[in-house]
């Protein structure tokens, strides 16, 4: 056998043992998105997808809004992102959308679509195994309106760490240490508050 044929071999090999290069994508690695059903039109839009597009509900979800559906879909298939942006595009100008916004890098892409109060984001990008559709859908904030809170943790679901650490307070300039009731302080050096010593508490 020719060397080049085997030192070829030999390096195609390696590239796909995990670990041995980390620029390189493993072809037979475990796909994060599984478990897509064929769909024709989206479910958050009510538009045709382009053709040979699956949709993985586990990694999307629909709620009802005061604009209509609000959420995440995400489809994937052979597409071309040029042309799935244009069959998009295609689909929800007949609908009454109008585009507002349209960015393209290197195989990604972003669109932002308006109708009346309500707003949808698409992202494409170019994966190994196809064209990554993301819709997002939800209603137009008013002007001013503040940024969302984080969602709450559940009722009767606690953190101990978070409790035992100090809290930030706004406006205090950084977490909060003033020692809890029955908590230990010890001082060392300097005998008397402020004169330099080291304290030492337990919070």
């Amino acid at each position: 056998m020719p060397r080049p044929l085997v030192i070829l071999t030999l390096c195609c090999a390696l590239g796909l043992v995990s670990g041995c290069a980390d620029g390189l994508r493993n072809p037979f690695s475990n796909d994060p998105l599984t478990g897509g059903a064929d769909v024709s039109t989206s479910r958050l839009l009510g538009v045709p997808t382009p053709a040979g597009m699956q949709r993985f509900t586990s990694h999307g979800y629909e709620t009802a809004g005061t604009a209509g559906s609000e959420g995440l879909e995400v489809l994937r298939g052979d597409a071309d992102p040029g042309f799935a942006a244009q069959i998009m595009y295609t689909g929800l100008q007949g609908q009454g959308w109008q585009l507002r916004l349209a960015l393209r890098k290197s195989g990604r892409a972003v669109y932002v679509y308006e109708r009346g109060q309500s707003l949808a984001v698409l992202t494409l990008h170019r994966e190994t195994l196809g064209t990554v559709l993301e819709i997002w859908t939800g209603a137009r904030l008013p002007d001013g309106a503040a940024l969302p809170a984080p969602a709450a943790p559940e009722a009767g679901a606690s953190n101990p760490a978070a409790e035992d650490a100090g809290s930030y307070t706004p406006g205090a300039g950084g977490m909060d240490t003033t020692p809890k009731p029955g908590a230990t302080v010890r001082t060392w050096g300097g005998g008397n508050s402020g004169s330099g010593g080291l304290e030492e508490r337990n919070l």
